[in-house]
């Protein structure tokens, strides 16, 4: 055997070793590590040849380096071996199943780690559904289609999402508009962002929300100039309503998060966190990964203080019980919190007034949901159960609390905690990024508007210039940030395809063509560091960065496939890329019929 072949053999052992040791690997076999230990020790082949060979194709690590290979070997769910063709054919025996890759291209499957599954496939299964850009009118005449094709003369009509500039266009967005197609049918049509709701007036009456109810915490019932209330429902008076209508059976929710993992893994995602798992949502992935369901790699976030949740009482006990769930896909660890709204509605909290309106007037700052000094008692609890804590925070002063009660959290455990997150990441005060990398607090970028559109539009409505400066990414990276990605579909985006977000993260332009222009075009990064922040750093985010998000030996073998090398593609091209493969485990979860499927 020689030398090269000989170090490869004897790196792969040592990480694999290094992994079971701290109990990653439980699958590989015993007779897999002889088997290597045997080839390490003897000018023979091995004795136990790879189960699967990728060969004549770029293997693209996103290791320490980002080194490239021709070809990779895999047994047992494992990289056994990166190097070159010649090298990995040394690997190969009778049974081994070889793929002949074309020139085509490998790298880590993508993690995204801010989705909403639970919400994407039941909007996809059982609901009625319409786009983003639809105006007004043309939202009511898809309320009416759905009335007409519903048998059940009173039940709920569920759907969305609309996009929040109706709210600015003719004629606007009144309960009235829906009662004119509903019948007796109330109506609930959550928003793009899924934080605002649009209901009629049997919703209204249903979910007991008159002209004199009170706005919950952190949530607005939006009133006319009379004081009426005009069917608009804000954060978590959106939250709290919701919780009010009929549920969803168990098994009508294991096939929504069914249709959107099967949706997932055709884009090449092997990894994803559910950025807010209630109980119900819980039980529906052990339910998948009990009977072998469960395709691809789960990081449920358990929600704290949140208006979705049954009770806070579940919360707490989900929190201390989470190891009880923890399985080879499942990582229940990990809790959210919702700190405030969206600019696009004036609910985030800011540093700076928003601009005047005659709504608001000209001295609002938003709010924030949690005190900051409650806050930093949650949050140091939550670290202290071991919890990695994401909180949602869109606005420059709630970011600064974030952080803040990270800080306090440092301070106050003993034992450091895990690396927290500032969710969105998209509106900080040029003083707080440094704290990121010194409070050890991750970056997360999502949604993917990293480019000129409606969004940012309305946001110059409601924030003047500042609206020209979200997503610093350049700037987190550069100052030692560890930034990773999140879709946050179904909000914003029609679905959960990354490769628009990673075209538009290194050109600041529109990837779907439609707007002019660049956006923040400083902010753009290289075509590298893009995909480390689509693959590693979520990795690093998921807390299994020694198992998974690079292609190295001793890692699973969470990976895709490509047609052709991305890096010899126009960026423009990015968007459209097409995963041929997805692997996890070293077992294709996905593969693609034909071009366009």
């Amino acid at each position: 055997m020689s030398n090269s072949m000989l170090n490869v053999l004897m790196n792969v052992l040592l990480n694999v070793l290094v992994n079971i040791t701290s109990g990653k690997f439980a699958r590989l076999s015993l007779a897999g590590l002889i088997a290597l230990l045997s080839a390490c020790s003897s000018d023979e082949p091995p004795s136990l040849a790879a189960e699967k060979i990728f060969t004549n194709g770029t293997i693209y690590t996103v290791d320490v380096t980002n080194s490239q290979h021709q070809a990779m070997a895999v047994s047992g769910g494992v990289i056994i071996a990166v190097g070159s063709s010649e090298e990995i054919q040394a690997l190969k025996g009778e049974q081994t199943e070889v793929t002949d890759l074309n020139g085509g291209f490998i790298m880590p499957g993508i993690q995204d780690m801010h989705v909403h599954p639970m919400d994407g496939g039941i909007k996809g299964r059982f609901e009625c559904a319409f786009g983003a850009e639809l105006t007004s009118p043309e939202i009511v005449e898809a309320v009416s289609q759905c009335v007409a094709a519903t048998d059940n003369e009173t039940s709920w009509i569920q759907g969305g999402q609309w996009g929040t500039t109706i709210l600015e266009q003719g004629p606007g967005v009144h309960r009235s508009m829906l009662d004119a197609v509903s019948g007796d049918h109330p109506v609930f049509l959550m928003d793009w962002s899924v934080h605002n709701a649009w209901v009629n007036s049997k919703a209204l009456t249903l979910l007991g929300i008159d002209d004199h109810t009170q706005d919950p915490v952190g949530g607005e019932i939006v009133r006319d100039a009379d004081g009426k209330a005009t069917g608009l429902l804000f954060d978590n008076a959106a939250y709290s309503a919701k919780k009010l209508i009929p549920d969803y059976s168990g098994e009508q929710r294991q096939e929504a998060l069914s249709f959107s993992m099967s949706q997932m893994m055709g884009f090449g995602i092997t990894s994803f966190r559910d950025a807010i798992t209630t109980n119900v949502n819980l039980n529906a992935y052990v339910a998948l990964d009990k009977r072998g369901a469960l395709p691809l790699r789960v990081k449920p976030s358990i929600p704290w203080k949140s208006a979705w949740s049954a009770s806070h009482e579940q919360e707490i006990k989900n929190i201390e019980q989470h190891e009880q769930y923890a399985s080879e896909r499942i990582d229940a660890s990990f809790a959210k919190i919702m700190l405030d709204g969206v600019p696009l509605v004036y609910s985030s909290a800011v540093l700076e007034p928003y601009e005047p309106s005659e709504q608001y007037g000209d001295k609002h700052l938003g709010e924030l949901m949690i005190e900051p000094e409650v806050l930093a008692k949650d949050v140091a609890w939550l670290d202290s159960q071991g919890m990695t804590v994401k909180i949602h925070a869109t606005g420059d002063r709630a970011v600064r609390a974030a952080l803040d009660a990270f800080e306090h959290a440092r301070n106050t455990n003993v034992v450091a905690g895990a690396m927290h997150e500032v969710s969105h990441a998209e509106m900080i005060h040029p003083d707080d990024l440094v704290r990121f990398d010194d409070l050890n607090v991750a970056a997360e970028m999502c949604p993917i508007l990293w480019y000129p559109g409606p969004a940012v539009d309305t946001m110059k409505i409601t924030l003047g210039d500042r609206a020209n400066y979200f997503w610093p990414v350049k700037s987190l990276t550069e100052a030692g940030a560890l930034v990773f990605y999140g879709s946050d579909w179904p909000a914003v985006v029609p679905d959960t395809n990354p490769w628009p977000g990673i075209e538009a993260m290194v050109s600041r332009e529109d990837p779907y063509g439609k707007n002019p222009g660049k956006y923040w075009p400083e902010q753009a990064v290289d075509l590298k560091t893009a995909l480390r922040i689509f693959t590693i750093n979520g990795a690093v985010a998921g807390k299994q960065e020694k198992t998974t998000g690079s292609l190295e030996a001793g890692k699973r073998a969470d990976f895709i496939i490509l047609a052709s090398n991305i890096f010899e593609i126009p960026t423009a091209a990015l968007s459209d890329v097409q995963v041929l493969q997805t692997f996890v485990d070293g077992e294709a979860v996905f593969q693609r019929v034909s071009a366009g499927e």
